[in-house]
């Protein structure tokens, strides 16, 4: 394996964006920041609320992960972006569900209201850590 490889599930990041999904460097991989639309039957769907939107985070995140060899399992350090920090409590609600099976510690996590994210749409986007 080189010092640096390239992760990128599903074909890629969005056409027209500078940046990999993931990098698998140094034993870790690096998830970049991933938002609030997932891909559903081919389209581009962008989640209703913070749940949805946190949960396609999250869901898209798990995928990077498991096409670098890794896992949520792995994970040990998370930077959350939220438009709106009144929403921290839901966001949290889902987190929970993603990183505290099994009673395993959730990992380090950092989270900050932002004023927008890229698109004005995207209320939440959240980036990664992990072991590789």
């Amino acid at each position: 394996m080189s010092e640096r490889e390239a992760i990128r599930p599903g074909g890629g990041a969005p056409s027209g964006t500078p940046l990999t999904p993931g990098i698998k460097a140094g034993g870790f991989i690096f998830v970049s920041g991933q938002t609030g639309r997932a891909t559903v039957n081919g389209q581009s769907v962008l989640g209703n609320g913070i749940t949805e939107q946190t949960t396609f985070c999250l869901e898209n995140i798990k995928r990077v992960l498991e096409a670098g060899g890794s896992s949520m399992g792995k994970v040990v350090k998370c930077t959350v972006y939220l438009t709106n920090i009144a929403e921290f409590q839901a966001m949290n609600d889902v987190y929970r569900q993603y990183f505290t099976a099994d009673g395993m510690d959730p990992p380090a996590r950092t989270t900050v209201e932002v004023s927008s994210l890229a698109n004005p749409s995207l209320i939440v986007e959240i980036e990664a850590v992990a072991l590789a």
